[in-house]
């Protein structure tokens, strides 16, 4: 099974491409265009085509809405012509899940000039939460430049990766993925 994964959240857009399990691409760089320009300069590094693909998985968030947008729209479409599954995950989730460190877990992003925490006790994976609004306690994960004072920090953190890994044993447990027409980017902020 080939699936590829795909996170447009932040400034740097990265890919990675599995088969059975393993990665067979991970391509990560800094987006100095637009999103729209730089997927098929990417994709075609990779040298995945969308036909070749059994299922994808996507970030939606947390992050820039409009490159977010760009990028689940791109594997929405793809995921809906070729009836294949979509898994979508949560970046906040993915560092909780993959970074190990004692309970309870925080993992924190900057989303322009907002922090946005989420935290995980062991059982439960709480909301989204902006981190002025009473600040957790607990083992903080983040990226460098977003939160450089948590006790586990990464240069970089390869979302796509991990969310690859994620959607890849959730399909071995048998999930089906989600319609590709209901899945929306996470919105940090109710709409104006």
């Amino acid at each position: 099974m080939i699936l590829l994964s795909l996170d447009t959240s932040f400034s740097s857009v990265n890919v990675s491409v599995f088969e059975d399990g393993k990665l067979l691409k991970l391509c990560m760089w800094d987006n100095n265009r637009k999103t729209l320009e730089n997927l098929p300069l990417l994709l075609k590094e990779v040298g995945i085509h969308p036909l070749e693909v059994d299922a994808f998985a996507i970030s939606v968030g947390v992050g820039y809405l409009n490159p977010l947008r760009i990028g689940l729209t791109l594997v929405k479409t793809w995921a809906y012509l070729t009836k294949k599954p979509v898994i979508p995950y949560e970046n906040l989730h993915m560092m909780l899940e993959f970074t190990p460190m004692a309970l309870p877990r925080v993992a924190v992003l900057r989303v322009s000039n907002k922090l946005f925490y989420r935290t995980y006790d062991g059982r439960e994976l709480s909301p989204v939460k902006p981190l002025e609004d009473n600040p957790p306690t607990g083992s903080t994960v983040s990226l460098h430049q977003h939160y450089p004072q948590a006790h586990f920090v990464y240069r970089i953190f390869p979302f796509s990766f991990y969310g690859g890994v994620w959607a890849y044993e959730a399909l071995l447990s048998g999930y089906k993925g989600e319609d590709p027409m209901w899945l929306e980017p996470l919105y940090l902020r109710p709409p104006a």
